[in-house]
């Protein structure tokens, strides 16, 4: 038995060295492990059919609302629900969640299902962040969009004139549900998001008034789920989230087995 497991051995490792070097890559692909399901230190998957206001704060302004509602689900029979009618302009909706568990302060990767339709406004749109308390005067890294494009922020709106560093890749999907993951850290400044498993942008992040690069937001003890807009909506748009968690090490998509529990 032995023999021939050694002879299967030999036998694979000679036919993967006789890959081309595109060959390898393809080969280790395909053959890579997915990511272990690890356990989230803190998550939300609306099937209460409520909002916890000892868990989250509701900050809306201008016509847009917020509900928890079940016409539009990932998983389950709840996903929230965020509305924007048109005409909007520099107004926002969030759900908030203050005094994060200290393991996730300074770094942490995050997952949520989102659907997005019919499209974003061609403006720069704040989806999610993570930084201090006393928004809207705070510090954060956060997941936006701008013109279509995945964003990664760094932003100061503590001082007297606010400070950003930028970057942006990719399409943001719309009219489906997809699963979208992000890493804030903050040791030093880095973020990254893939959607539906894939890796869309990973930067890292300088204080244009400083020069730091470490430091920056200082805590992660306040997450934000939303929208916030920086310009205007000429048409009107939904945004829903489902299934949201964070984790000290990323945490994948929800396996299948997971996803028919709820």
């Amino acid at each position: 038995m032995k023999a021939k497991l050694a002879r299967a051995r030999n036998f694979l490792r000679a036919a993967f060295l006789g890959l081309s070097v595109a060959g390898r890559m393809a080969f280790a692909a395909e053959t890579t492990p997915l990511i272990p399901h690890s356990v989230p230190s803190f998550s939300e998957d609306f099937e209460s059919g409520r909002l916890s206001s000892e868990v989250w704060a509701r900050e809306v302004t201008g016509g847009n609302s917020v509900e928890v509602q079940s016409d539009c689900v990932a998983h389950g029979k709840f996903a929230l629900r965020l509305r924007c009618p048109a005409g909007s302009e520099k107004t926002w909706a969030f759900i908030t969640a203050s005094h994060l568990p200290p393991a996730l302060q300074h770094h942490h990767f995050g997952r949520a299902y989102m659907f997005v339709t019919p499209k974003p406004p061609d403006r720069h749109i704040i989806l999610l962040t993570a930084g201090t308390p006393g928004f809207p005067r705070n510090k954060y890294l956060e997941v936006a969009t701008a013109h279509a494009k995945w964003q990664l922020t760094y932003v100061d709106l503590q001082g007297k004139a606010s400070t950003e560093d930028y970057y942006s890749a990719g399409a943001v999907p719309t009219g489906r549900w997809f699963c979208l993951e992000w890493e804030f850290n903050d040791q030093p400044d880095h973020a990254a998001i893939w959607v539906d498993g894939d890796l869309v942008l990973a930067t890292n992040f300088v204080s244009k008034v400083t020069g730091g690069r470490t430091g920056l937001v200082g805590a992660f003890t306040d997450l934000a789920l939303g929208f916030r807009l920086w310009g205007a909506a000429p048409e009107a748009f939904d945004l829903y989230y489902d299934d949201i968690a964070l984790g000290t090490q990323r945490l994948g998509p929800l396996p299948p087995d997971e996803k028919h529990k709820k």
